[in-house]
């Protein structure tokens, strides 16, 4: 099972590779890599969710206590990051944020969906749309109130959440998914010349996105925190699914259900930590490590925890 597993989630991780070697080899550089990856995100991503929404009648309902079930682990284990990051790490209370983040923010789009249609089918997109929608929203207004919080600031949830908001609404990923879902009600069809132009450039996500992972991950370095990348390794790719795994029995989720919730927490580090790390300038180096170092054995550990406990 693992084998076969394997098999079909290797030519996704493959694309991630060649764009890293292309980028090492300096056969593209980062601004065709940003380039690509805006294209995905802006165009591609949001086309192939607007198809298969569009479809939505013909399709099983989203199950809106996946949410409870991912974003519960997410909201678990970040608490459990920062007990880590304050017992054993000695971070302050930014570091501790970061840290915690790094062990629930995962490459949901890029990555997520192109494995969920691979090992799952598009069947799923619907109930992990759910995760797509509210992921980036909760990420970072969780990861802004606790910084706030640790540099004595008082943090003003109000604006936090209307900036949040309005920042949700205006994302690709959303807006394609609001859109598809809103034509497929209608019960119209696209002309054939159009929908045939909307099925290429949806087509088209996979590749580009995963591409464009490998390109944006050559710029990153290892650097000497080693000890941090293995709590946030361990944390991402095997606390995470398996509280997720725990929160979906004690729900009572079905088995697509599960399967689709336990595959979004095996994913490696999200960009987006990153970014985060950036924006408020902490373990920079540990998250680019981080990012590195999950997304590689994302390659072996996702087939790896899917086969395990026979959610594929």
């Amino acid at each position: 099972m693992f084998v076969q597993n394997f098999l079909v989630a290797f030519p996704l991780f493959a694309l991630i590779g060649i764009g890293f070697f292309c980028t090492k080899i300096r056969l593209v550089n980062d601004a065709i890599g940003n380039g690509l990856s805006r294209y995905a995100f802006v165009i591609a991503i949001p086309m192939l969710l607007f198809n298969v929404m569009s479809n939505i009648t013909h399709l099983p309902p989203p199950n809106w206590w996946i949410a409870i079930s991912f974003f519960g682990s997410c909201f678990i284990v970040f608490l459990i990051g920062r007990i880590v990051g304050s017992k054993y790490l000695k971070l302050n209370g930014e570091g501790q944020t970061i840290f915690g983040m790094a062990g629930v923010f995962s490459n949901n789009v890029q990555l997520g969906i192109p494995i969920a249609i691979a090992l799952l089918g598009e069947k799923v997109l619907p109930s992990i749309a759910v995760i797509f929608s509210l992921n980036g929203f909760l990420m970072w207004t969780i990861a802004t109130v606790a910084i706030e919080m640790s540099r004595n600031k008082s943090p003003s949830f109000k604006k936090t959440l209307i900036k949040g908001t309005i920042s949700t609404l205006k994302n690709p990923i959303v807006v394609g998914i609001l859109a598809g879902t809103a034509w497929g009600l209608t019960g119209w069809n696209l002309p054939p010349p159009v929908q045939k132009t909307a099925t290429l450039l949806g087509d088209s996500a996979s590749t580009v996105a995963l591409f464009s992972v490998g390109v944006g991950l050559a710029k990153y370095k290892f650097s000497s925190s080693i000890n941090f990348t293995v709590y946030i390794t361990a944390l991402k790719l095997f606390v995470q699914p398996l509280v997720v795994l725990l929160l979906c029995h004690l729900i009572g989720l079905g088995q697509t259900e599960t399967a689709a919730t336990f595959l979004m927490a095996c994913l490696p580090v999200g960009v987006n930590v990153y970014i985060m790390a950036q924006e408020f300038d902490v373990l920079q180096g540990a998250t680019a490590n981080a990012l590195l170092v999950t997304t590689a054995l994302a390659a072996f550990t996702v087939p790896m925890m899917m086969s395990l406990f026979g959610l594929v």
